[in-house]
């Protein structure tokens, strides 16, 4: 595939959020950031002609509704701890973005000023401006936000064309389709009927203030062959969330 992209109705500022899952092996355990690494090109590529920013998880480290539950922590003391699992991870992915000689800016939803600055308007336009990649770090700041529903509110305050939801499935089906070979995979799908549909794949409170705002939703496997080049390049990537079906 080239690494030109030359969509023409391209988006030219994307959200992008990722698990923390790439930060570990096959095994889903084990540190490893060879899934990261093999990331950074296509990033490299999309950066050269979109604003790009960076939602990450944090359950390589933490996960606060699980682990935190097991431990027997109060539960909002669990959601801090999974934040602040995503600021790590923040952290690793600036490091390695540096190492190829990508600039990225950090921002902290919680206040941490030896490792990244405050999520502000005027850090996010700085940031934007340099044309550094923002990574958000830090959840909201606030426990009981899922990570899905974190990525919707900073691609607002980013003014980001579209939300673009990397995970493990390729797209929303009208089923789940482990349970049903027979589930349709849908190539665009409103938020009324995502909604409806209860998929998944994303948070509901995600869907709502995207809906409201009218931020479409790109979802797709990040596990494709250059998958972030092909959701730039290919409208019929993954499945589009929006208001239109």
């Amino acid at each position: 595939m080239s690494s030109n992209i030359v969509c023409p109705s391209a988006p030219k500022r994307i959200l992008l959020k990722i698990t923390g899952k790439l930060f570990t092996g096959p095994d889903g355990k084990t540190a490893d950031a060879t899934a990261v690494r093999a990331l950074i090109p296509q990033l490299a590529v999309l950066a050269k002609s979109h604003c790009v920013g960076i939602v990450i998880g944090g359950g390589n480290f933490f996960r606060g509704s699980q682990q935190g539950t097991a431990l027997g922590i109060t539960p909002s003391v669990g959601h801090q701890v999974g934040m602040l699992a995503t600021l790590m991870n923040g952290l690793m992915l600036q490091d390695l973005l540096a190492q190829q000689g990508l600039t990225s800016t950090l921002l902290s939803a919680l206040p941490c000023p030896t490792v990244g600055h405050c999520i502000c308007p005027q850090a996010i336009n700085q940031a934007l401006t340099r044309g550094d990649i923002i990574l958000f770090g830090g959840g909201t700041g606030a426990p009981y936000v899922t990570t899905d529903t974190n990525a919707v509110i900073r691609g607002l305050q980013m003014d980001a064309d579209q939300v673009w939801k990397c995970t493990d499935v390729d797209g929303v089906y009208s089923v789940d389709p482990k349970k049903n070979p027979l589930a349709e995979r849908f190539a665009t799908i409103s938020y009324e009927k995502a909604l409806a549909l209860h998929v998944g794949v994303i948070d509901q409170t995600a869907l709502i203030i995207a809906q409201q705002n009218d931020l479409p939703i790109r979802l797709f496997s990040i596990q494709e062959p250059e998958a972030l080049l092909r959701a730039a390049q290919e409208p019929q990537f993954g499945t589009l969330i929006s208001n239109q079906e």
